[in-house]
């Protein structure tokens, strides 16, 4: 990164603000002011710039005294106007590698770098158990003793209640995420979301497993993934109602951007679920992404109004190699048989007044 760059025309800038770089002789970097500048014209702070730095005392360069051009990136905060660097962190937290001589790619260094999976961020202090340093064995005194040392060593990790509940609501999550065989984008931003709970005091008076399922539910929502919450209930350890309530807090109190679900992001897992043929799914993708079935699916129940597209493309098909029920796709979506048989009622309906699309494929060449 190239330090003290000007942006905008030279002229203008130099007769605005006062730049380091016309100085004779070296000094400090601190906030120049007019008066302590000799090349600077003899003026007063503007009312907008002394109520602007009053305002944004933390956001703004302590140089040129702006906050109009400060640059955030991963390492580093700095000026973009003058160059100074306001804030640098030189910690490099990700896992560097490095090709050996044989082209083969290993750690550049040991240990896992740092995540917020972990109320420890990743960086734990264990105790050995039956071996010293050298690899020698220990007498049974001294592993007895550092079996002592070893559950002190484990309370003093969390020694509090608040820091428990930490500890004990990453690891509900992480259990969550390998029993419904989630992604790894989504363990990070459920992780996140107990933590900004935790951070909010939001845990106290409320069940941890209720709160760190609801995060994971929220996160499924705002990664737009489809998945259902009675999924999430059957290998959580608290009830539906108090996953319901729990993410009811976390919307309300955190003021989530969730998006709304839509049904064609839940259609390719219930064509998956009941073996759909994909033309039958590329014909039911273009029934749910149709204006018409948008304007129906308002209010209805996303999968149920993707559960009948599929039906109806299905139908279309006139396949008889397939048994594809309405009661295998209430299942595979969690919703009744009633509601994809209304829902369905309603697409005949558009599809007699010419509202839905004409079929982009033929399936005549296919078994029947």
């Amino acid at each position: 990164m190239s330090q003290r760059t000007l942006t905008g025309d030279a002229s203008t800038s130099s007769a605005t603000i006062p730049h380091p770089s016309r100085t004779t002789t070296p000094r400090p970097r601190r906030a120049l002011r007019p008066e302590d500048d000799p090349d600077s014209d003899e003026r007063t702070p503007t009312a907008s710039e002394t109520e602007r730095q009053h305002r944004h005392p933390d956001h703004c360069c302590p140089e040129c005294a702006t906050d109009e051009h400060l640059v955030v990136d991963k390492t580093e905060t700095f000026c973009q106007a003058c160059g100074l660097v306001v804030a640098r962190d030189l910690l490099d937290r990700e896992l560097q590698w490095e090709t050996t001589a044989d082209g083969e790619r290993q750690p550049a260094r040991g240990g896992a770098p740092t995540t917020i999976r972990r109320h420890d961020k990743g960086l734990p202090t264990e105790i050995g158990s039956y071996r010293d340093g050298y690899g020698n064995e220990l007498s049974s005194k001294t592993q007895r003793q550092f079996t002592r040392l070893r559950k002190w060593d484990d309370r003093a990790k969390a020694s509090t209640t608040h820091d428990q509940s930490l500890r004990t609501g990453l690891g509900e999550i992480a259990r969550l995420v390998s029993a419904a065989e989630l992604p790894a984008p989504i363990h990070d931003r459920a992780a996140r979301l107990f933590r900004d709970a935790w951070d909010s005091n939001l845990l106290r008076g409320r069940s941890i497993e209720a709160i760190a399922t609801a995060s994971i539910f929220a996160a499924c929502r705002l990664e737009r993934l489809p998945r259902f919450l009675e999924e999430l209930a059957a290998v959580a350890r608290v009830d539906e109602s108090d996953i319901k309530s729990a993410y009811r807090l976390l919307n309300r109190e955190l003021e989530l951007a969730t998006p709304p679900p839509l049904p064609q992001d839940f259609l390719p897992r219930l064509a998956n679920a009941v073996d759909a043929h994909p033309l039958v799914e590329r014909r039911a993708h273009q029934l749910v992404t149709a204006p018409a079935v948008g304007v129906l699916a308002n209010g209805r129940q996303p999968a149920g109004v993707a559960a009948a597209c599929l039906y109806h493309a299905h139908d279309e098909s006139d396949l008889t190699n397939l048994r594809l029920t309405q009661q295998r796709l209430g299942d595979a979506g969690f919703s009744t048989p009633t509601t994809i048989r209304n829902i369905r009622r309603e697409l005949l309906s558009l599809d007699d007044a010419g509202d839905l699309p004409d079929p982009d494929g033929n399936l005549d060449d296919y078994l029947r």
